[in-house]
């Protein structure tokens, strides 16, 4: 039988149409807390009704479905039905062959026994003609066995000697025909009972073949029947999924016709969702906080991968000089650095940020042993030298460079978040009311003086009068820049090396949008980062990034803002 191609139909389309009006409604659902809640509920209730008749269409899409998966079942019991008739087809046939190949050896096979039978029939007459010949010629010739039978006869007289031997003479030549028909007797019953035998299978065989041909017929009828209710269901397949497509149809005019409504929504949502390091738009990343302490001698200037840490605190070291302490938790730059060395002052700053990984280049031993005495996790070069390396293009201590991604491969097993250390704003939301304009802001380290000046869009950082660039040649401009006002005191670990004291409280400039927010800061728990409030009120910064200042509160006239 001929391959019949598959006509199978099933019902994708519905089920995409579906999925993509599931997404649809998901959109258009609650959003997160925020400030367009508001306008998003306002929306969402404007499209109910569209959404009932949305709702109604995937019921009809359902039943019609339900129907086409019905009408496929159809088709596989159909198409079932069809295979076995061929195979029955076909095992007729070849039953058939096998007949006609039987009843054409069959008569071939007669042929031969009527030939025997011939041969078998001419032997009759040769018994008597040969054997009488055999018995007169043996007489006449004296042969020894009729000498023996005379000479046991000698005695009698010559009248009843002659009339002895003409009746023996006869009885062996009849005797000896006798035997011979006997066997050709013998031999035309076997003939006869072959003869029967073949019949009796030429019989059989065309009986077989009468079967074969008629179960042929029957499989040969039945097919057409069945391919004609296959017909039929497909039929009704290709009206149900034309219903679907009307369905679908009457679903895209409906969904188009929020088209706008549904933009906006997104748009309202993705507002309401940022990231809490930086209160830009987007989703938090599920690992810790990442601080790699970064060098800040005029040697390691420009650094690399500062303008992608979502913080930088920058603190007082030796001689008047300064170190940042670069904070990564919603980027991973590649590489960073140049990494320098720990101060006690920094365990004391980031346990605060719930265990997070803390890379360095090393550290004496009181430093050590404060950082192995912290919850602080050890990513430094000691710990994760793999992920490390000496940069050619500049001369040790400034030229040592880390991977993020390799430190926080380090602990893959880390997926919780740290806790930020500051809260942000919505676009466009309204700054604190004790807010007032400024264009900038100027702190004097001692041998290093950092000036930050509003540009509009963030902080434009100075260092000792020159322009403050990364390793590709953008300015560091920050959104936010806070100035704490932090206590100082000497280092256990070397009584050379001032140490910040960030446990406790004090005040804070906080400069946000082009504005200054004079502002407290608040840390009475050694386990969480710092707030910043004013008279109680949490003080809100610009979504982006945030450079921290920890001033010397022991010389406030080291501080100025314009």
């Amino acid at each position: 039988m001929p391959h019949r191609p598959s006509r199978r139909l099933v019902g994708a389309s519905a089920a995409l149409v579906a999925a993509l009006l599931a997404a649809l409604l998901t959109a258009m659902s609650g959003a997160a807390a925020g400030p367009h809640d508001g306008d998003i509920a306002a929306l969402q209730s404007q499209i109910a009704g569209v959404e009932g008749e949305i709702a109604d269409a995937q019921a009809r899409i359902g039943t019609i479905e339900a129907e086409i998966a019905a009408l496929n079942d159809l088709l596989d019991q159909g198409d079932q039905a069809i295979d076995e008739l061929e195979a029955a087809v076909a095992e007729a046939e070849a039953r058939i062959d096998a007949e006609e190949r039987q009843l054409r050896l069959l008569p071939v096979r007669i042929e031969l026994l009527a030939d025997v039978v011939i041969d078998h029939y001419l032997e009759l007459e040769e018994p008597t003609q040969v054997r009488h010949a055999m018995a007169i010629d043996s007489y006449v010739k004296n042969d020894e066995r009729m000498n023996a039978v005379l000479t046991q006869s000698a005695e009698l007289t010559g009248e009843a000697l002659d009339g002895l031997r003409t009746q023996m003479m006869y009885e062996a030549v009849i005797d000896s025909a006798t035997d011979d028909l006997a066997q050709v007797y013998a031999h035309l019953r076997l003939d006869g009972d072959r003869a029967l035998t073949l019949y009796d299978l030429v019989a059989a065989s065309e009986d077989r073949h009468r079967v074969a041909v008629d179960d042929r017929q029957r499989g040969l009828d039945e097919i057409p029947v069945v391919e004609g209710r296959i017909a039929s269901s497909e039929g009704e397949i290709t009206d149900a999924a034309g219903r679907i497509d009307a369905a679908r149809a009457e679903i895209e005019q409906l969904a188009a016709s929020i088209a706008d409504t549904r933009a906006e929504i997104a748009r309202l949502e993705s507002l309401n969702v940022a990231k809490a390091w930086t209160g830009r738009q987007g989703w938090d990343v599920d690992r810790p906080a990442l601080a790699v302490k970064i060098d800040n001698a005029t040697s390691a200037r420009p650094q690399t991968a500062i303008n992608d840490a979502d913080v930088v605190y920058e603190e007082k070291v030796e001689a008047g000089l300064t170190r940042f302490i670069a904070v990564f938790q919603t980027t991973s730059p590649g590489t960073v650095g140049p990494v320098r060395s720990a101060r006690t002052s920094d365990p004391i700053l980031l346990v605060g940020f719930d265990r997070p990984l803390f890379a360095f280049s090393g550290a004496n031993r009181g430093t050590n042993e404060a950082i192995d005495a912290s919850p602080l996790v050890d990513v430094g070069w000691d710990e994760a030298s793999s992920a490390y390396w000496r940069s050619s293009s500049r001369r040790p201590p400034h030229n040592l460079y880390a991977s993020t991604d390799r430190l926080w491969a380090e602990h893959p097993d880390r997926t919780d978040r740290s806790p930020a250390p500051f809260e942000f704003g919505w676009q466009g939301q309204p700054l604190h009311g004790s807010a007032n304009p400024a264009s900038g802001v100027t702190i004097d380290f001692g041998r290093l003086t950092a000036d930050y000046a509003w540009n509009g869009s963030g902080w434009e950082r100075s260092t000792n009068g020159q322009a403050h660039t990364d390793a590709d040649g953008v300015r560091v401009a920050p959104a936010n820049v806070v100035v704490q006002f932090v206590e100082y005191g000497w280092s256990a670990a070397d009584s050379r090396s001032p140490e910040a004291r960030t446990v406790g409280s004090g005040t804070a400039w906080v400069f946000t949008a082009g504005h200054l927010v004079v502002a407290e800061w608040h840390r009475p728990d050694p386990g969480r980062p710092a707030t910043i409030t004013v008279d109680g009120e949490v003080v809100l910064l610009q979504p982006g990034n945030t450079w921290v200042a920890l001033a010397d509160a022991d010389q406030p006239g080291n501080v100025s803002w314009r």
